[in-house]
């Protein structure tokens, strides 16, 4: 599976295991926050959601997490 930088950050601050909403993402890429943040974090969480890698979080589905798959990826990847 080959994953863009954008999607390997993504995964680098979801590591933590803590769920995440689309500010603390945008924050983490050192992005100001502004109306398209929301539209930014969709489009890359959506292929690392059908990977497996993310998954939505919360009762509204307002945050993302990562898996035990996507903390699989990220260690594979720091050697």
């Amino acid at each position: 599976m080959r994953l863009t930088e954008e999607e390997l950050k993504f995964l680098e601050i979801l590591s933590d295991g803590k769920k995440k909403t689309y500010v603390h993402i945008v924050k983490g890429f050192g992005l100001p926050l502004t109306p398209m943040a929301p539209t930014l974090t969709n489009r890359i969480a959506k292929r690392l959601i059908k990977l497996g890698l993310v998954k939505k979080a919360g009762i509204l589905r307002d945050g993302f997490v990562i898996t035990k798959k996507g903390l699989q990826v990220l260690r594979d990847r720091e050697f």
